[in-house]
């Protein structure tokens, strides 16, 4: 298969189609794995996307979301292509 076929001006970096519909200040969830005492469970983290960063991973471009994480601290760096915005919305 020839590598070119992958990489079109549409989808130049793995996270592109999912990043045409986010925007920094986009509240967005992900799935990530929380340990416990007990046992292992997959559950949805949110957080606010502060901006979108490309970066150079084995020669290839991945787009990565910089996140405030709800509740935490310091900021955590997902793959775009992990996020989606959030149906919640804030009634002020």
């Amino acid at each position: 298969m020839d590598k070119k076929t992958f990489k079109t001006p549409k989808n130049k970096a793995l996270g592109s189609s999912r990043a045409q519909n986010l925007e920094p200040g986009d509240i967005v969830t992900w799935k990530t794995w929380s340990y416990n005492m007990e046992n292992e469970v997959f559950e949805t983290k949110e957080g606010l996307l502060i901006e979108i960063i490309e970066e150079n991973r084995l020669e290839n471009i991945v787009l990565l979301g910089k996140i405030m994480v709800f509740g935490a601290s310091e900021y955590d760096f997902i793959p775009v292509i992990s996020l989606k915005k959030s149906t919640k919305q804030d009634y002020l």
